[in-house]
C-alpha cells in the first residue's frame, strides 16, 4: 500500500538479531498475565488521547468516527450555564453524568458504555432545574478494547519473514529484475519508482543475508533495481540532485492512469528517502561504497533544500524542485535517514538540519496532531486539516524519536501518546460490533486477527499498517518495559503470520480483499516493512 518502507532493517542487523544471546546468556522469553494486562488496558482507556484545549491545543477529532480511549469533544460553552449534563445513549441504555465544562472527557462513564454505536447529547442547564440553549450532540462508535490472549501465530516469526521474502523473490516483483536494470511493468506498482523499487531492493538484501542459496540471484535483482534507481535519478547539478522519481511512466500503465496523469512532472519530496535507505542496505550487503555515497548525496540535497523554518514541501516539480503548494511534509523519515548515516556509518554534517527539523516537527505536528495523510496516490489539496488522518505519520515520529541514542523523557512520553492515538483511531482488536468476533473472521480467517487500517480514507486492513502499530509498541516496550505494549505488539504481529499464505508465503497487502494473494495487489515496500516487524518479534521471542 502507501505506508513508508523506511525501516532500515539491514542484512547485518538481521544477523545481529539472530545471533543475539549467542554467549549462552539468552534473555528470558516474556510471559503474560492477561487478566492483569486486560485490567490495565481498561484503566488506560479512561485517559483521553491528546485532548484539545480551546485556544491552546487544537481538537484533532473533528472527523473521527470511532474510539477505544475515552474521547473529548469540542462542544461550545453556553452563556450563563451553571453546568452540563452528558447523556450517552448506547445499547438501549442511557449513561449520564454532570460537569461544569462542556469539553469534559467521557472517562466517568466510558467503561460502562457498551461496544457499538453511541449518541452523545450535551445539555447546558441553569442551576435551577432548567435547560439553556439547544442540546449539542455527536455520534460515534465505541470500539472494542484490547482483550488478550488472541490466537497465536501458526508459524515462527523468522519462518514467516523468510517465506515472505522468498515469495516476493520468486514472483514477477523480484524476477522481473533478472534481465537487467529496467522494471517489468507486468507488475503494475513498479510505476511508483522510489517506494516499490526500494522495497524490492531491501527485501532481496534481507533474503540474501538469510538464505545463502538465494544470495547470488537476490543480489542480482537488488543490484539491477538499485542501478535503475540511480540511472533514473536527477543529475548532480539539478535542483533535486540524486533524487529518483516518485512516478515512473511507460506506455503500459493502464489501471493507474488517474494517479499518473495528475502527477506528470511532479514528485513527492519525501520519497527519495526510500531510495537512500535502500542504497544503504545495498552497501551493507555488497560493501560497494558507491551505494553509500549516492545515499549520502541524496541526504545532501535534503540538507540544501531545507527551508529556514526547518521544513520541506510535500510535492514539487521534478525538474525544478518548485513546490506545488504550501503544504509541508512530516520530515521524520528525512531525520531518520540522517540518523542512520551518523549512527551506522559515522557520516556527519547533518546536525543543524536535524535540529531544525526536530523543532519544526514538534511545533507543527506533534503539538497539534494534524497527521493528515501525504500519500503519492491520494491528493491532499481537497482535504481540511484532520480530515484524512493516518497513523503512518505518527508511527514515523515514534520510530525516529525512540531510535535516538538517548531519547528524553519528554520524547518517550510523546511517543506513548502517539502510539495510544494510533491504537485509538486505526486499530481493530475485534470486529466492529460483536465483542467475541475477531476482526478478520467475517472474511476468511479462522483466527482472532486484530488489524490496523491505514487512513480515514482507506478503512481496510493493511499488512504494513498492522506492522507499523506493532512497531510502535515494540519500540515502547524496549524503552519502558511495559508488558501491555509487548502484548499488543504480539497480537498484531501474530496477525501478520495468520494472514500469510501458508503455502506460498505471500504476504497480502490488503488481507481481506478477494485478490489478497494476487501479485498485482502486493506492494513490495509493505512486504519489507512487515518482514522487519516479524524479525523484531523474533528477536524477543525466538532468541
Amino acid at each position: 500500500m502507501k505506508i513508508s518502507s523506511t525501516l532500515f532493517l539491514t542484512a547485518a542487523a538481521v544477523c545481529c538479531m539472530m545471533t543475539a544471546g549467542c554467549d549462552g546468556n539468552k534473555s528470558q522469553i516474556p510471559e503474560f498475565d492477561y487478566d492483569a494486562l486486560n485490567e490495565q488496558a481498561l484503566e488506560e482507556y479512561l485517559q483521553p488521547v491528546h485532548p484539545g484545549v480551546r485556544g491552546e491545543i487544537p481538537f484533532w477529532n473533528k472527523f473521527a468516527t470511532k474510539y477505544i480511549y475515552a474521547p473529548v469533544f469540542d462542544f461550545d460553552d453556553v452563556e450563563n450555564a451553571k453546568g452540563y449534563t452528558f447523556t450517552a445513549e448506547a445499547g438501549g441504555k442511557f449513561f449520564v453524568f454532570d460537569s461544569d465544562d462542556p469539553r469534559t472527557p467521557l472517562s466517568e462513564i466510558w467503561n460502562d458504555i457498551p461496544v457499538g454505536p453511541v449518541k452523545l447529547i450535551v445539555q447546558a442547564y441553569d442551576g435551577q432545574g432548567g435547560s439553556l440553549g439547544e442540546p449539542q450532540s455527536c455520534s460515534f462508535e465505541k470500539d472494542n478494547p484490547f482483550c488478550g490472549p488472541y490466537d497465536p501465530a501458526p508459524a515462527s516469526y523468522t519462518e514467516a519473514a523468510i517465506k515472505a521474502a522468498e515469495s516476493l523473490h520468486k514472483s514477477v516483483i523480484g524476477q522481473g529484475w533478472i534481465p537487467g536494470p529496467d522494471p517489468s511493468m507486468e507488475y503494475r506498482h513498479n510505476c511508483y519508482a522510489c517506494k516499490i523499487w526500494s522495497g524490492t531492493i531491501q527485501t532481496e538484501c534481507f533474503l540474501a543475508g538469510m538464505k545463502p542459496e538465494y544470495k547470488d540471484e537476490a543480489l542480482q535483482i537488488a543490484r539491477n533495481a538499485a542501478e535503475c534507481l540511480m540511472k533514473n535519478a536527477q543529475p548532480a547539478d539539478a535542483p533535486l540532485a540524486y533524487f529518483p522519481p516518485t512516478y515512473y511512466y511507460t506506455n503500459e500503465d493502464e489501471g493507474i492512469q488517474g494517479v499518473l496523469k495528475r502527477n506528470v512532472g511532479n514528485t513527492m519530496f519525501l520519497e527519495a528517502v526510500y531510495a537512500a535507505t535502500a542504497l544503504m542496505d545495498m552497501y551493507d550487503a555488497t560493501g560497494e561504497r558507491r551505494y553509500l555515497d549516492f545515499a549520502a548525496n541524496i541526504a545532501g540535497t535534503y540538507k540544501k533544500l531545507q527551508a529556514e523554518d526547518g521544513s520541506w514541501p510535500v510535492k514539487v516539480k521534478y525538474e525544478t524542485g518548485e513546490p506545488l503548494n504550501d503544504a509541508r511534509c512530516l520530515p521524520s523519515n528525512i531525520l531518520r535517514m540522517a540518523q542512520r548515516l551518523n549512527q551506522q556509518y559515522g557520516i556527519t554534517g547533518f546536525e543543524e538540519m536535524v535540529e531544525k527539523g526536530e523543532k519544526w516537527t514538534a511545533e507543527n505536528i506533534i503539538e497539534n496532531y494534524n497527521f493528515n495523510g501525504q500519500f503519492e496516490d491520494v491528493t491532499i489539496l481537497d482535504k481540511e486539516p484532520y480530515e484524512n488522518l493516518t497513523h503512518c505519520l505518527a508511527g514515523d515520529c515514534i520510530e525516529y524519536l525512540l531510535n535516538k541514542p538517548a531519547p528524553s523523557k519528554e520524547e518517550i512520553a510523546e511517543s506513548i501518546e502517539m502510539a495510544r492515538w494510533a491504537e485509538d483511531q486505526f486499530t481493530r482488536w475485534h470486529s466492529e460490533i460483536e465483542y467475541d468476533a475477531d476482526a478478520l473472521s467475517a472474511v476468511d480467517s479462522e483466527f482472532s486477527s486484530p488489524y490496523v487500517f491505514e487512513q480515514y480514507a482507506w478503512k481496510n486492513p493493511v499488512d504494513a499498517s498492522i506492522a507499523k502499530v506493532a512497531n510502535n509498541f515494540i519500540y515502547l516496550y524496549k524503552k519502558t518495559g511495559d508488558k501491555l505494549c509487548l502484548a499488543k505488539a504480539k497480537a498484531l504481529t501474530d496477525t501478520l503470520v495468520k494472514i500469510q499464505d501458508p503455502e506460498t508465503g505471500t504476504m497480502p497487502t490488503t488481507p481481506n480483499s478477494e485478490t489478497k494473494y494476487s501479485t498485482e495487489d502486493i506492494w513490495a515496500n509493505c512486504v519489507f516493512y512487515s518482514i522487519g516487524t516479524l524479525m523484531r518479534m523474533a528477536e524477543i521471542f525466538e532468541n
